[in-house]
């Protein structure tokens, strides 16, 4: 993974995941939606964090999305976690 890589990014292709998961077109979800309200439970929420893990070699718990509950705050989280860069929102 480049050096380079954004939160932006990171956003972009949690996003795609997540439309992957719920079935829906990525345009669908919102940056500040909330995962709850576009129908990510925890079944799928473990499965967009195994995602995370493996995508960016963290550790996070399925708690993470949670804590982190929309796609901005999740995108910032996992890139200062995995020591990217703090792109422009």
């Amino acid at each position: 993974m480049s050096p380079t890589t954004t939160a932006q990014e990171v956003r972009e292709v949690l996003r795609a995941h997540l439309a992957e998961v719920l079935y829906c077109e990525p345009e669908e979800i919102g940056d500040d939606t909330a995962f709850q309200d576009i129908g990510l439970d925890s079944v799928l929420g473990a499965e967009v964090t195994a995602v995370i893990n493996s995508r960016y070699g963290l550790e996070e718990k399925v708690e993470a999305l949670y804590q982190h509950p929309t796609l901005t705050d999740l995108a910032d989280h996992v890139a200062g976690r995995a020591g990217l860069e703090q792109g422009a929102r």
